[in-house]
C-alpha cells in the first residue's frame, strides 16, 4: 500500500482511498475519470486538481497551472515530494482536505518533512502564480510580461502521463490549439439545413450527426419542416464540393419547447422600472433542440456520431471553461455566408460566460440548462454543436442577443458579446425518450419564475380596474383565440369578433399576439344607421385595448387588424357601472 488518501474536513467526509505501486499516477479532482473524485459541485476543487506522480520509488505532486495546494499548511508546487503522513488543502487554505499517507518502498524511505525542489517545473509554477497576480494588479510592463512568458516557454517541464495531458488540454486549453482541433474534426459531423425545390436551396441552419440516421438541430429550426410548401423538401448538405444533400424525412422536436414557448408568450412578461416605466422581456429560449431523421437508406451517408458530454461533465462547466462551435452563421453575411456549391462551415472559440436556467437563475445545477457564451452568432448558426476541448458536445447553439435594425427584419448583434446554447443532457433525454417525465416539475419552476415578472395583461387590468375606483380585477367574461385572415369587409387582415353587450356596465376589450407582433384594435358599433367607430388603440404593440360603456343589447365588433396568420387572443372584461 504505498499510497493512501482519505477525505476529511468537508462533504465527502470519510471515503479512503488505497492504491498499489503499480499505478504510476493518481488523479485527484471533479471529473468522473478522477481516481478520487469529489462531488461536481465542490467549492474550491477544479476538474483535474492535482495527481500523485509515483517515480523513483516516492510520489511527487504534478499540479495545474492555475490551481493551487497546500501542503502541511504551506503552499505547494509541482514536483514537491509527498512526506509520509501530509495534509492537502485543495484551493484554498481552508479549503476541502486531503490525508495522505505513504508506506516505506524496500529501503527507499520518505522524507520526514516535504522537500520543495528548485527545478525548472517548480520556478515556472511559481512565475506563472507570480504572473497572474501582476497581471491581475495590473503593474507588469508589456515587455516584462513577454520575457517572463518567453522564459516560461523554454523551461524544462517534467513530463506529464496521457491522462494529464489530456486533462490539460480538453479542460483549460488555454491557447485553444486543442480545441481547434476538435473542431476541425468535427466538420464531417455537422451539415447546412436548407430548404430545397426545382429553382434552388434556401439555407437557414445547421445540424449535426448524432447517431445512426439522426441529426441535432435547434427545434425553431425542424419546425420548418412542418411548414414545407408544395414542392419543398428539408435536406441537409454536407460541407466540401463533394458534399450531397441527404433528404430529412422526419423531426422530433423536445417536448418542453412548444410549452414552454407558450407558457413565455401566455404570459407576457415585463420588467418593472424606476417610475412606474415597464418593457416587454424578450426569452431567450428554452429546449430549443430538435431531432432530424434520415430514411435509413441514407444513414450510411452522414458523417460520424459527435459524442455528448456525460452529465457528469455537463455540471461540471464553469463559467470563463474554452467553448467552440461549427456551424454556417449566414444572416446579412457578405455573398450570402457560404457557398452553396461548396459549403464551407465556420469555426468560432470563446468561453462559457455564465450558466443558468432560462430565466437567467442560478438555481439547481439540474436547471442550469441555458449555457451562456461569448461565442458570436447569427442566424444559420442555430443547430451548430458547441464543443470542449476533448471534442464533446456541451451544447447546441440557439440564439443571440440580436436586435432589428429595419422593417425587413434586418439584425445585428447588439454588442453584449453574449449568446445562448442548449445544455446537451437536453439532446439525450430527447434521444432517450425520456423528457416528458419532468413535465410537472418544469412547468412549476416555469410559472415561479414567471410570477417574478408583471406582464401586460396584468398592467393593464390593475390600471383600467384603478380608474373605476375598484380594488380587484374580476374574471374575464369572455376569452376567445383566433387568427387574423383576409378581411374584404374592413379591407384588411383581421380577426373580427361579434359581441353583443349582456348588461350595462364598463368593458375592456383586451387582445394579445401569440408572438407579439404589432396589432391594433378597432370597436364598432352596429346602429340602426350603419356602423359606428367607437373605439381605437393603434399603439405600437401586442396589446391593444379598448374600453366601452355598454348598454344591455349593444352589438359590437371586435376587429382586430394584424399581418395575415397572426394568432390573436381577446380577452372581455366587465365592472358594473358607478364612479369612473
Amino acid at each position: 500500500m504505498p499510497i493512501r488518501l482519505a477525505l476529511a474536513g468537508g462533504p465527502p467526509d470519510g471515503p479512503v482511498f488505497e492504491f498499489p505501486d503499480t499505478q504510476p499516477l493518481v488523479v485527484v479532482g471533479r471529473h468522473v475519470s478522477c481516481d478520487v473524485c469529489f462531488p461536481a459541485d465542490t467549492q474550491h476543487v477544479a476538474r483535474y486538481h492535482l495527481a500523485f506522480e509515483r517515480k523513483l520509488g516516492r510520489y511527487r505532486l504534478v499540479l495545474q497551472s492555475d490551481t493551487q495546494v497546500w501542503l502541511n499548511g504551506k503552499e505547494a508546487f509541482e514536483g514537491d515530494e509527498i512526506p509520509a503522513r501530509a495534509e492537502l488543502r485543495l484551493g484554498a487554505a481552508d479549503g476541502p482536505r486531503l490525508l495522505v499517507e505513504v508506506s516505506e518502498d524496500d529501503d527507499v524511505s520518505c522524507p520526514v518533512g516535504f522537500v520543495h525542489h528548485d527545478s525548472a517545473a517548480r520556478m515556472a509554477a511559481t512565475t506563472e502564480r507570480r504572473v497572474r497576480v501582476l497581471l491581475a494588479a495590473l503593474t507588469v510592463a508589456l515587455l516584462a510580461v513577454s520575457l517572463v512568458l518567453g522564459w516560461l516557454r523554454h523551461s524544462d517541464r517534467q513530463t506529464l502521463s496521457t491522462l494529464m495531458t489530456e486533462a490539460r488540454n480538453g479542460t483549460r486549453d488555454q491557447g485553444g490549439e486543442h480545441l481547434a482541433a476538435r473542431l476541425r474534426e468535427a466538420q464531417r459531423s455537422v451539415y447546412l439545413v436548407m430548404a430545397k425545390d426545382a429553382q434552388g436551396a434556401t439555407p437557414f441552419g445547421t445540424a449535426f450527426v448524432v447517431g445512426p440516421g439522426v441529426l441535432v438541430t435547434s427545434a425553431h429550426v425542424a419546425e420548418q419542416f412542418n411548414q414545407m410548401g408544395e414542392g419543398l423538401t428539408l435536406v441537409v448538405r454536407a460541407a466540401g464540393a463533394s458534399g450531397e444533400d441527404v433528404e430529412v424525412v422526419d423531426t422530433v422536436s423536445h417536448p418542453h419547447y412548444e410549452p414552454f414557448e407558450e407558457a413565455w408568450r401566455s404570459y407576457g412578461p415585463l420588467a418593472a422600472g424606476a417610475g412606474g416605466a415597464n418593457r416587454p422581456i424578450v426569452g431567450a429560449g428554452g429546449y430549443d433542440v430538435a431531432l432530424l431523421k434520415v430514411a435509413p437508406a441514407d444513414a450510411g451517408r452522414l458523417g460520424p456520431p459527435l459524442p455528448l458530454a456525460a452529465d457528469a461533465d455537463l455540471v461540471a462547466l464553469e463559467p470563463g471553461d474554452p467553448v467552440g462551435y461549427v456551424g454556417f452563421p449566414i444572416e446579412s453575411a457578405a455573398l450570402g455566408g457560404v457557398n452553396l456549391d461548396d459549403p464551407e462551415a465556420q469555426l468560432q472559440i470563446g468561453h462559457l460566460t455564465a450558466l443558468t436556467d432560462f430565466f437567467l437563475v442560478k438555481s439547481d445545477l439540474a436547471d442550469r440548462q441555458l449555457l451562456q457564451h461569448s461565442l458570436p452568432v447569427q442566424g444559420g448558426a442555430s443547430g451548430s454543436p458547441m464543443l470542449d476541448g476533448r471534442g464533446q458536445v456541451v451544447g447546441v447553439v440557439s440564439g443571440g442577443n440580436l436586435i432589428e435594425i429595419n422593417a425587413q427584419g434586418t439584425r445585428v448583434p447588439t454588442g453584449i458579446g453574449v449568446n445562448f446554447a442548449q445544455r446537451a443532457d437536453l439532446v439525450r433525454e430527447l434521444l432517450a425518450g425520456d423528457a416528458a417525465t419532468h413535465t410537472v416539475e418544469r412547468e412549476a419552476l416555469w410559472q415561479r419564475r414567471l410570477k417574478r415578472y408583471q406582464n401586460e395583461v396584468d398592467v393593464a387590468l390593475a390600471d383600467w380596474v384603478g380608474s373605476h375606483g375598484r380594488g380587484s380585477v374580476p374574471p374575464a367574461l369572455a376569452q376567445v383565440d383566433g387568427r387574423t385572415v383576409e378581411n374584404p369587409r374592413y379591407d384588411m387582415p383581421a380577426f373580427v369578433y361579434p359581441f353583443s353587450v349582456p348588461k350595462a356596465g364598463w368593458y375592456l376589450f383586451l387582445a394579445t399576439s401569440r408572438n407579439q407582433e404589432n396589432i391594433d384594435m378597432m370597436l364598432i358599433e352596429d346602429t340602426a344607421k350603419g356602423p359606428k367607430l367607437v373605439g381605437l388603440d393603434t399603439s405600437p404593440d401586442h396589446y391593444p385595448g379598448v374600453e366601452f360603456a355598454g348598454e344591455t343589447g349593444n352589438e359590437l365588433q371586435v376587429v382586430i387588424p394584424g399581418p395575415v396568420g397572426t394568432d390573436v387572443r381577446l380577452r372581455i372584461y366587465h365592472l358594473p357601472s358607478g364612479r369612473k
